[in-house]
């Protein structure tokens, strides 16, 4: 009798254990060093907002573990409150184990048992290197601002910075395409569709095939399509018009400039690379001008005294024109801006050469034109 209910109870435990197992396929083992407080919430990404899910108590040492059921990958947050939290990516049966420290949540000290955010966190951590090394430039350029080492030191640092920011988009269409995760839906910031359309042709079918229902995938996938069906500006086609006010409230209009090979160029005073690419465009305008060249300046600016100030602080020697509508610029929707700086180089008869542009391959396609 007694052996019966030892065995009775042995299977019951057996039997409840593979019933937890069923009901909760997803587990969360961390840690939190430095914690701000001795709470733990787990919330889902869905939609808008934020959906919380549970939350549990750090234990003397500061360990937490979650149990949870879920039918397909998607994102989640780790938080002790407030806007400071871990992005994490879990998919079905992940045994995850999460490393924190309270002073960063958003820079987990390592993560396993989740593929979908050690892809994440191997990202972010790569792009944070070269986010670090343009800051150091950016602070190279500060020093020599405003001396008689900015032309020379400064065209130096400009090219660095942009040869960094290249390297980093490049790392990352790479890492998107060797390993597509919904992990690269959070860098679509930094690869824009409209600018980056072959590359997002291979990257969307693959993510739609490998995420059917997942609703962040398929909201980027009919970007794509939309994307796709515009009618782009690229090389031999007619530049838009642009007639806009400039400093003084006159109308001046591109097509004014028909004759001449023009460098539309829209910027911003707030928008610091802008600003560090404005004397090599001086450069390049004072070295061809004669032969030919002029510049446009079509500034995102919200307010007409700070526009005015970059110019003259700048030395803009060339035209310059706004209707201080900040991104809702009527010139720059026309161009589908996404980002600045942003070049559109037309030829003498109004047709688009070149998008996108900047100092050593503006430089370049000048030398080619002009033959010197």
């Amino acid at each position: 009798m007694i052996r019966k209910l030892i065995l009775s109870s042995i299977l019951m435990s057996i039997m409840g254990l593979a019933q937890a197992q069923l009901l909760n396929n997803v587990s969360i083992d961390g840690n939190i060093g430095n914690a701000k407080s001795q709470k733990v919430y787990l919330a889902k990404i869905g939609g808008k907002a934020a959906i919380l899910l549970d939350s549990v108590r750090l234990d003397a040492s500061q360990n937490f573990h979650f149990d949870l059921m879920i039918d397909k990958p998607g994102f989640y947050q780790l938080s002790q409150g407030g806007n400071d939290y871990s992005m994490i990516i879990l998919s079905p049966n992940d045994r995850m184990r999460i490393e924190l420290n309270g002073a960063s949540l958003r820079s987990p000290l390592s993560v396993s048992g989740s593929w979908e955010t050690e892809q994440l966190t191997i990202i972010t951590k790569k792009l944070t290197a070269y986010d670090a090394r343009k800051q150091e430039l950016e602070a190279q350029y500060k020093n020599v601002y405003g001396t008689a080492d900015q032309d020379s030191v400064g065209k130096v640092l400009a090219k660095e910075y942009d040869k960094t920011e290249q390297s980093k988009i490049a790392y990352l269409k790479t890492n998107m395409l060797k390993s597509p995760s919904l992990s690269g839906l959070l860098f679509m910031n930094i690869i824009k569709i409209s600018d980056n359309i072959d590359f997002y042709a291979k990257y969307a079918p693959e993510m739609k095939k490998k995420y059917p229902d997942d609703v962040f995938v398929n909201s980027m996938y009919q970007q794509y399509m939309s994307e796709k069906g515009k009618v782009r500006l690229s090389s031999g086609v007619m530049a838009p018009e642009i007639s806009l006010p400039t400093p003084k409230g006159t109308i001046f209009s591109l097509s004014s400039l028909r004759g001449k090979v023009v460098l539309i160029d829209f910027w911003a005073s707030w928008c610091s690379p802008c600003r560090r690419a404005n004397p090599h465009v001086l450069s390049l305008y004072k070295k061809y001008h004669d032969k030919g060249f002029d510049v446009l300046g079509v500034s995102l600016d919200k307010t007409k005294e700070s526009w005015i100030q970059a110019i003259n602080n700048d030395g803009l020697i060339w035209h310059h024109v706004s209707d201080l509508k900040y991104w809702q610029s009527e010139a720059g929707r026309a161009y589908g801006v996404q980002s600045i700086p942003h070049t559109v180089l037309i030829d003498r008869e109004g047709k688009i050469i070149a998008v996108g542009l900047r100092d050593a391959s503006l430089e370049a396609k000048l030398k080619e034109i002009f033959g010197f």
